[in-house]
């Protein structure tokens, strides 16, 4: 029998099951970061009004165009819309993400070439700031130093963080992490410019 696998249910919250709470302690400055946020003053978000008009607008423009799917549109331009949308997420998820953000595989020039421009066709900012929030995102996650926080609520986490500035803890964080991979490459450096 598996351990501490009750045969009575009423048992269950017995005091001889051994206390499951993670006791991994945080090490370094991510446990001085959380101890450092306790005492401070939250930062008031400065809105970025154009990234709010930008948004909008793009939004806006969804929804428009998906009403034009529903009637005005060719099939044609439909099919090439959703074929779009496929590799502009492919760009993100393969190139951005995988590749530049996480190093999770290695690729010769002509697909990184091709992972750029369908990184670029997405319009989520260049490979380097995207690779560069991402990683800070996961060394500082769900804490001020994090880009899209997610305690900051629903909203900041998936779009929010994205029509404000950074808070300064993303700045003074991100510049502990090395992006010299990055800087590295040529594609990466030619898309930056």
């Amino acid at each position: 029998m598996p351990p501490f696998i009750k045969t009575n249910v009423n048992d269950v919250l017995d005091s001889d099951i051994p206390d499951l709470e993670p006791s991994v302690e945080l090490k370094g400055d991510l446990n001085d970061l959380l101890e450092a946020q306790k005492n401070e003053k939250p930062v008031k978000l400065q809105i970025v009004w154009r990234n709010v008009m930008v948004m909008g607008m793009l939004h806006l423009g969804a929804i428009y165009g998906a009403t034009l799917c529903f009637g005005t549109a060719k099939w044609q331009t439909v099919v090439a819309a959703i074929i779009f949308y496929v590799l502009s997420g492919l760009g993100i998820t393969a190139g951005a993400h995988r590749l530049w953000s996480h190093r999770s595989y290695k690729a010769k020039f002509p697909l990184r070439l091709f992972l750029a421009f369908l990184q670029t066709m997405a319009v989520q900012n260049h490979i380097y700031e995207w690779s560069r929030d991402h990683r800070v995102h996961h060394k500082y996650s769900e804490t001020d130093a994090d880009p899209h926080n997610a305690k900051r609520g629903f909203f900041f986490a998936h779009v929010g963080w994205l029509l404000c500035r950074k808070h300064p803890e993303v700045f003074r964080k991100g510049k502990t992490i090395s992006f010299d991979d990055l800087l590295r490459d040529p594609i990466v450096v030619f898309q930056r410019r």
